[in-house]
This record gives C-alpha cells, structure tokens and sequence, in this order.
C-alpha cells in the first residue's frame, strides 16, 4: 500500500494570546508545528499511511511533539530522542494587522543533526511520496540524512516532494539559503512554492519567468500558491490549472500551504500516481479543488495540526 514518507523539523508553536508584538505578549498557547510534519498529518488524517523522520530532544516539548503525530495517526517509530541537542521552538505573535511576528529558538537543535542511520530501516518503494523542505536542510548531517531517504526514492522511482518554505530568519546567508532550495529543487518531480518564494529563489520579477525557471532539472509539476487569491498547477507541458480558492472565515493562516500540500499528496495517493503519469493525468482540477478545500479549513481553527480536519470537515468547505 503506498504511503508518505516525511523527513524535517519538529517544532514547538508558541503562539501568542491575541494581538500584539513579541516584546508586548504575555501568553502563548503550545501547539506542535514544523511544516513537513503538518503535510504528514494532513495526510494521515484523509486515510493514508504517513511515516514521519526527525529528532527532538529528550525532554517535555519533544515528548509532546511525538504524543501530537501520533494521536493524530502519524507513525512516529523514526523520530529519535537525544540528550545532546534541545527541541526546536518558535514564538509566533499575531499583529492587527494579520502580519505574524517569529523568533526562533533551533541554533542546537535537534532536527538539524540527526543522522542518516537513524531512518535506514525506512523503506521506500514506487508506490511511496517522499516529503521535504528547506527548514531543516541547514547543516550538513541534516543534508546527508534527507539525502539517504532521496536517493532510496530515487533508486525506487518514488516521487519526491519538495516545499521550500522559505525561512529568511533561519538563515544568516540568504545566498546560501537560494543555493541550497536550487540543489534540492533540481531533484524534486513536485514543488509547491508560494507566489513571493518563487520570485525570492530565481531572482525573477514575473511569476510566469520564475515557474519556469523551476522547471530547471527533474521537476514535473508546481504548485504555486497565493494565500487567499487561490492556487495554479503548473506542468512541465505548459499546461495549466488555476483555482480561487475558498472564501471562509480565516482566524488563523498557520499551516494552510502545509494543508494545501498534504491535500495535493492525499490525491496523488488516492490516484496511486506514480513519476512516469504525472504528465498524463487529466484530472489536477480535482486535485487542485481539494488541496485549497484543505488549505482554507485549516485557516478556521487556530494552530496548524489542532485545526486540520479530515476528509469529511475539508469536504464541507464550500457547500
């Protein structure tokens, strides 16, 4: 049976207590995050087998991370716990008007030294998706871990993944950080990238001149989101789908490109899509349908995993 294999961060979401600044706020509510992971659980949570990779520290927050994948159906067997590095947290505040403020607590941490031996037991076959960003990709035992579960993926023809999540405050080099999306873009058969990361990783000015910069290399297909004005799929054939999206009652938009994408795997699962049809299918309207259904539920509930619903709620969105 085919499945999604996910390999990145774990993160703890502070999330502030209504409107305010970093420096102003006094209450936080916890809530588990990392955007691979979020895909994970999206997954799971439409019926389908999600194997979540990572390392956090052998203590409470990484105890609570492991407890929320697994209550929410996702298979934790591959997450290590090390007394060596801490868990990975983020303090996110919510500003009038609807920016979000981050600081981030990951220098030493854990999801960013694991080690390749960790996941060789994980096996990946043609029927499997392999799910990744750029958020973890910042050391080099990090690089060499993903890189391990790529080249199984590679070697099984299992498509690949990619979102690069662009995180400009957890990378000093901002060159770096372009270097480092290229290298792994280049391998991926699927991108999702927002409307500004797309022009931010080519240095284009047009959205059209960007995707097809993406298409240097391997990639198939893109996803290019753009928050509430909807979502467009591009193929490597020049096709295109486009989709407005879901005019809902947004609280909060943590975690809706991360729902967006879970909901697009779901329907490559759903399809058993293997590499070789991606260019064949006819059907991406009713993929591209469903990933913003996903996206748009997940904005209604505060957080990212605590709000995303499952099959039947996603359903529900437009009726």
């Amino acid at each position: 049976m085919s499945k999604l294999i996910g390999i990145g961060e774990l993160i703890i979401d502070f999330q502030s207590v209504g409107l305010s600044n970093l420096k102003d706020t006094k209450e936080f509510v916890k809530n588990p995050g990392g955007a691979p992971a979020n895909v994970c659980v999206q997954v799971a949570k439409n019926g389908h087998e999600a194997i979540y990779a990572s390392q956090v520290g052998n203590d409470g927050f990484g105890d609570f991370l492991i407890e929320s994948l697994k209550n929410n159906g996702v298979n934790v067997d591959y997450i290590n716990k090390t007394d060596e590095y801490d868990t990975s947290l983020a303090f996110v505040s919510f500003l009038e008007d609807g920016e979000r403020e981050f600081c981030f607590f990951r220098k030493k941490a854990a999801d960013l030294y694991f080690s390749k031996e960790y996941f060789n037991p994980i096996n990946i076959n043609e029927s499997d998706i392999l799910s990744f960003g750029s958020v973890a990709l910042k050391t080099k035992e990090a690089q060499e871990a993903h890189n391990s579960l790529i080249d199984k993926a590679i070697k099984s023809n299992a498509l690949i993944c990619f979102d690069p999540n662009v995180r400009l405050n957890l990378w000093e080099d901002h060159n770096e950080l372009k270097e480092v999306i290229k290298k792994y873009a280049k391998i991926a058969d699927v991108i999702k990238v927002s409307d500004d990361e797309a022009l931010f990783i080519t240095g284009e000015s047009k959205y059209e001149d960007a995707i097809s910069k993406l298409f240097d290399g391997n990639p198939s297909v893109i996803l290019l989101t753009k928050g509430s004005n909807g979502a467009d799929i591009y193929l490597k054939n020049g096709t295109k789908y486009s989709h407005n999206g879901y005019k809902v009652k947004a609280i909060d938009t943590t975690g809706a490109g991360d729902s967006f994408f879970g909901g697009f795997i779901t329907k490559l699962l759903d399809y058993n899509v293997k590499k070789d049809n991606l260019l064949s299918l006819t059907n991406y309207d009713e993929f591209l349908d469903f990933a913003c259904k996903c996206g748009a539920y997940t904005t209604t509930g505060y957080g990212a995993i605590s709000a995303m619903g499952n099959k039947e709620d996603i359903e529900s969105v437009g009726r």
